[in-house]
C-alpha cells in the first residue's frame, strides 16, 4: 500500500500585507537592534533570509557563545529561552560591541506569562530592542496564504474550494498552513477529485 506523501516544498515567498506592513517598514529601515515577532507559519524565516541579504547581514540559526561576528547579524530562532544565560551573553555582545543585531522569534518578551521563568539581565537587554509584530492573518491575506502554500506543493483548486475550507478554519498561518495539508491529503484519498461536499463532509467529521 502507498504511503500518504507530503509534498510540501518550502515557503520563502513574502507576501506583503497590512499584517507584516510594520515589521517589513523596520527591516528597510535597517535598525541596529530589531526583534520581529510572529506566530508559527507568519513569514519570518522568509524575512529573515530576503532582509538579510538586502542589509548584507550574516544570517544564523542558533547561538553560540563562540561566534565573534563583527558585521550586523540577523538571528532567526523561533524560540527565544528567556532564563537562558547564554542568551544573555549573546545579546550583550551585539550590544557592546555595537554590531547591528536582528532577531526574528515567536517568543514575545512583553507578553511574559507570570509563571515563566525569565533572567532580568536578558529582559533589560531585549527592552533596547525595535519591536514589531507580524499581526494574524485577516481573510484576504489567510485565501492568499492557502494558495501560496498549495503552490508549494503544486496544487491548484478553485476559489470556491478554498472559500469552502476557510468556514471550518480559526485565522492563523499554521491553521492557513495545515489547511493546505488537508486539501493535498483529499486529494490523494479522493484520486485528485475533490469537490465542496467533500470538503464539507471532512470538516463536519472533525
Amino acid at each position: 500500500m502507498q504511503n500518504f506523501l507530503d509534498l510540501y516544498t518550502g515557503d520563502d515567498d513574502i507576501i506583503k500585507s497590512e499584517e507584516n506592513s510594520i515589521p517589513i517598514n523596520l527591516l528597510e529601515n535597517d535598525n541596529k537592534l530589531s526583534l520581529i515577532i510572529g506566530s508559527e507559519k507568519s513569514g519570518k524565516t522568509s524575512l529573515a533570509k530576503a532582509y538579510s541579504k538586502l542589509n548584507q547581514a550574516e544570517l544564523i540559526f542558533d547561538i553560540s557563545l563562540s561566534i565573534k561576528n563583527h558585521k550586523k547579524t540577523y538571528l532567526d530562532l523561533n524560540y527565544l529561552n528567556l532564563a537562558d544565560e547564554n542568551l544573555f551573553h549573546f545579546l550583550q555582545y551585539f550590544i557592546s560591541q555595537d554590531i547591528g543585531l536582528t532577531i526574528f522569534t515567536s517568543t514575545d518578551p512583553l507578553k511574559v506569562d507570570e509563571n515563566q521563568v525569565f533572567l532580568p539581565d536578558v529582559m533589560s537587554r531585549l527592552s533596547s530592542f525595535n519591536i514589531a509584530r507580524i499581526e494574524n492573518p485577516r481573510d484576504k491575506l489567510f485565501f492568499k496564504l492557502i494558495q501560496k502554500f498549495l503552490k508549494n506543493m503544486s496544487i491548484t483548486i478553485s476559489d470556491q474550494m478554498i472559500n469552502e475550507v476557510m468556514k471550518f478554519i480559526d485565522r492563523s498561518y499554521i491553521d492557513a498552513f495545515n489547511a493546505s495539508k488537508t486539501i493535498n491529503y483529499l486529494l490523494y484519498e479522493n484520486n485528485h477529485n475533490i469537490n465542496l461536499s467533500l470538503i464539507r463532509q471532512h470538516y463536519e467529521q472533525i
